[in-house]
């Protein structure tokens, strides 16, 4: 390879432009370099700054995995919460989306803007005599597979370009989505042929490409594909031993992670330096007042899914790296308040479900104020800690037999808190999630690192293969890889989560390998493909977690209106028997200003 040194972060060549929605289809931009093309691909440096460009769209953009991508899979997965202010955000988390919505509408953009970007860099680099032009057109078509992945797993048909655009081609019909996954297979069967076998953190090598082709193939057996599972399972044993698991889960989660076993492929981003930052995710997911920089809260988790991983795996070490429902105050781009007593204490800091504080009644000597404790709901005491009943845990508030008088006080209080009807500003109700969390955030940008695929979910989609291959124990043997790790992640080896058992039938580890991506996968990237991933069936077995969740209904039951912008959602009133309201919420709208724009869509989306 002749450029020996790769730059960790991508160089961002076209900041100008990112915002700026073309009048025409955004599939019909031509892009244009800073220099003329004779020049820009005369030398590898320069094509390859190019290329760089590439990436900075991916990955440095609101639209893209600088935000967007980020949120959007939360969010709306339907197990991410947000203020229920009405707005097209609020209903796209209700799973009502409108086609106006801003954050698809850029979605959208961002990757066909990588996938323009990379069809003119993939025809201009191959046309030279470049002696590394193999090796940089494997990485435009990489990326160019992610960008058409992403398109056609949350929007199913969608407009199919592998060449430059040209002005007079605005009318682009939608391609189907098994054609355009054809692609996806064609661009990462490239890249594995001339990509490198080792590289730097935040590009991809042969093995990505082949881990990504059992992706790929693992995706067509959930879309009904039975002769996909045997070609997942060759690529997947293909990289085995070219990554492994890192020792603990919160490893993969640290400040600036680089040089992970586990990781896959990753994005890399800077806060200061030579070259550009974009990363928005401790912004969007993380409390406000809880860093050195500014977040925003904008994405929370909803109670339902946080019980039922907790409950599931009573003692998982993972929750406590999954979830952030304690933090110490801070004051926004300053740093944590001031120790408000003589001692560190639980005024010094914020609490959410399912932890709440409440006075002892009793001031030592020295303090301003009585001293808080802090409190739990108590699963342990609950017929079922994966769906802990209101009623239960209002008995116990009435019951002098189990706990103090201030306790009980306590826990009634924030009972009332996750449950009150005319409740206003409760954000103590939905705990946040914390993998993306920076403490060390400068202003809205994060420095981390970020990880879209990991050798835990590749096992854990290995497992699935080898279950519909009838391999049932080979099945639970790889995913207990996963959940051995998990057990040996908290400062001492936990007993949760158990190895599954042996006398489980193929439907049911089918099941819990579903749940089991979204509790590794918890906060990342593909919770909304996952869930949507084997149709509505598995739709309706997730949501159903939410609707049959038994404090949530209790709000409803109080709330009949569901007013107020700190509510719940119940999915489609209650009803999760329509298969019009599942089969609508497996893809997105196709955004209006794409329909509005370009003239071969006349249909948008079942449901919409």
């Amino acid at each position: 390879m002749i450029m020996k040194m790769k730059k960790f972060t991508y160089i961002f060549l076209l900041a100008s432009c990112l915002l700026l929605a073309s009048c025409e289809s955004w599939l019909d931009e031509d892009p244009q370099y800073t220099l003329n093309t004779q020049i820009q691909f005369s030398t590898s440096e320069k094509a390859r700054a190019a290329l760089y460009g590439c990436y900075g769209y991916f990955a440095l953009t609101s639209g893209g995995y600088g935000q967007h991508w980020q949120e959007i899979p939360v969010r709306y997965s339907g197990f991410g919460w947000a203020q229920t202010n009405g707005g097209t955000n609020d209903m796209c988390g209700w799973l009502q989306c409108d086609y106006t919505d801003d954050l698809l509408t850029n979605a959208w953009y961002v990757m066909y803007k990588v996938i323009n970007e990379t069809n003119a860099f993939i025809a201009n680099v191959e046309s030279t005599s470049l002696e590394d032009k193999d090796e940089m057109a494997a990485e435009a078509h990489f990326l160019r597979a992610l960008s058409y992945y992403n398109l056609a797993i949350c929007w199913g048909d969608v407009p199919l370009k592998t060449t430059p655009s040209s002005h007079d081609g605005v009318a682009v019909p939608r391609s189907s989505r098994l054609e355009v996954l054809d692609v996806v297979r064609s661009d990462l069967e490239f890249a594995s042929k001339y990509l490198p076998e080792t590289n730097s953190d935040g590009f991809p090598t042969k093995w990505t490409a082949e881990a990504y082709l059992g992706k790929l193939y693992h995706t067509l057996g959930c879309l009904g594909d039975a002769t996909a599972w045997e070609k997942a399972k060759t690529y997947f044993e293909g990289v085995k031993g070219k990554y492994d698991l890192e020792s603990k889960f919160s490893n993969l989660f640290v400040d600036k992670i680089k040089g992970s076993k586990e990781s896959i492929f990753q994005l890399g981003f800077q806060v200061n330096g030579e070259l550009s930052s974009f990363n928005r995710g401790s912004w969007v997911f993380n409390p406000a007042a809880s860093s050195y920089g500014k977040s925003f809260h904008r994405v929370k988790c909803t109670k339902a899914f946080y019980d039922f991983f907790a409950g599931t795996y009573w003692g998982d070490p993972r929750i406590e790296t999954t979830f952030m429902a304690k933090w110490r105050k801070c004051t926004n781009n300053i740093g944590p308040v001031a120790q408000v007593e003589p001692v560190p204490s639980a005024r010094d800091s914020t609490y959410e479900y399912p932890y709440f504080t409440y006075d002892s009644g009793i001031k030592p000597a020295g303090w301003k104020n009585n001293k808080l404790l802090v409190g739990r709901i108590p699963y342990e005491l609950l017929t079922n800690k994966e769906n802990p009943s209101a009623d239960e845990i209002l008995a116990i508030t009435n019951d002098e037999t189990k706990f103090d008088e201030k306790y009980r006080k306590g826990l009634k209080d924030f009972l009332n808190v996750c449950t009150a009807a005319g409740r206003t500003g409760e954000r103590a109700a939905w705990p946040h999630f914390a993998k993306a969390f920076d403490m060390n955030m400068a202003g809205i940008a994060s420095h981390k690192n970020l990880i879209l695929y990991r050798y835990a979910d590749l096992l854990l989609m290995l497992a699935d293969v080898y279950n519909e291959l009838d391999r049932k124990d080979d099945a639970i043997n790889t995913v207990d890889l996963v959940l051995a790790r998990a057990r040996k992640s908290g400062a001492k080896v936990s007993t949760q989560p158990a190895k599954w058992e042996s006398t489980l039938t193929k439907d049911q580890v089918r099941e819990k390998i579903f749940f089991e991506r979204l509790f590794e996968g918890a906060g990342e990237t593909e919770m909304y493909q996952m869930m949507r991933l084997r149709g509505t069936e598995y739709l309706k077995k997730a949501l159903t977690v939410n609707n049959n969740h038994s404090i949530t209904k209790k709000w409803q039951e109080n709330n009949p209106n569901a007013t107020g912008v700190w509510g719940e959602r119940i999915y489609n009133n209650g009803n999760l028997n329509d298969e019009t309201f599942l089969k609508k919420n497996l893809l997105f709208p196709i955004p209006r200003d794409e329909m509005n724009t370009n003239i071969a869509i006349t249909k948008n989306n079942f449901g919409y």
